[in-house]
Parts: structure tokens; sequence; C-alpha cells
């Protein structure tokens, strides 16, 4: 095993475990990462079948992050408009986030979830308590987002840690291999 591409692999698994606090693309990044190695070592380390799954798996963390939001939003009886406010704030808070050079990226998001949700349902219903309601539920979901988002990459990352220590394992069981044949092989000359 090459330690490039391993060294590649871990530095994004970190990064991207780091990135969900941040943003939502950090299984995304723990997924690039894992397929950079895998086709680095040409699938003889991650397959192409575990590769499919931890892409499915991304796939769900993406799914859920934007439902878990919307139920948020939709459980402390805010309107679909709230919902697409929620939604776009919090796209609109990452991205003002992100000009201050990523810092407030968490901050942007909570933020922009919040007034996302909390500015649609006052303009449209006028009703203070049910915008604040709508505004917290923003955030409620986003936070459960987050929680589904590390329960998906601590998988990811237990399927390419086992991915890797079946390699070594098999590796190790040729090495075993050779050192018998030349063992048996040095015995056979001294007899």
């Amino acid at each position: 095993m090459e330690l490039f591409p391993l060294s590649l692999l871990v530095l994004l698994s970190v990064v991207g475990f780091i990135a969900i606090f941040f943003t939502t693309f950090g299984t995304l990044i723990i997924f690039m990462g894992a397929a950079l190695f895998a086709f680095w070592t040409k699938f003889s380390i991650i397959s192409i079948g575990a590769l499919a799954f931890l892409f499915i798996l991304y796939l769900i963390g993406e799914v859920l992050e934007y439902l878990l939001v919307v139920l948020g939003v939709k459980k402390l009886g805010s309107s679909n408009a709230a919902i697409i406010g929620a939604l776009f704030g919090g796209v609109i808070g990452a991205g003002l986030g992100l000009l201050a050079f990523g810092i407030n990226v968490v901050v942007g998001t909570f933020l922009g979830i919040f007034l996302g949700a909390f500015l649609v349902e006052l303009w449209i219903h006028k009703d203070l308590k049910k915008s604040l309601k709508a505004g917290a539920g923003g955030i409620i979901g986003r936070l459960g987002s987050i929680v589904a988002k590390v329960i998906i990459a601590v998988a990811m990352l237990t399927i390419i840690s086992a991915q890797i220590l079946k390699s070594l394992e098999a590796k190790s069981l040729d090495i075993q291999k050779e050192i018998r044949k030349e063992i048996i092989y040095h015995n056979a000359i001294r007899i």
C-alpha cells in the first residue's frame, strides 16, 4: 500500500468529518477521499461494491439533511413557504459565511436557516410567535441533520477501515505463506 494515497485518504476523511459541522459537504469529502484512494490503488483495497455503498450512504446523508430541516420546520407548524425559506436561507447564510474565509459558515448556515424560515413565515402570516417557531424548527432540523451525518460518516469510515484492514490481513497471510515456503525450501536444501 502506497503512503501517498493512504495519507490523502486519511486527510480527506478527517477534513470531511470536521466539515460535517461547518458545511453540508462533509460526507462528500469522505466519499471523494475513498474514491481517489480506490482509483489510485486500482480498486485492490476498496472494492467497487464498497465504493458504491459509500456513495449510497453519502446520498442518504444528503437526503436526510434536507428532510430533517423540512421536518423541523414543519413539526412546529410552519408553512411550506417557510420550509423553502429555511432551505434557501441556509444556502445563502453558508455562502455569506464563506466570505469570511469559511470561519462563519456554521453561524451563517444556522442564522440563514432561522432567518429564512422566520422572515417568510412572518411575511405570510404576520405572526411573530409562529415565525419564531418556524425559525427554531429549522435550527432543530439542522442539528438533527448534523447528528445523522455524523452517524453516516462513522459508518463510512468503518467501511473504509474494514476494507483496508481486510487488505492488510490478506497481504499479511501472503507474506506468511512466502516465509513458510522459504523455510521449507531452506530446510530441504540442508537435507
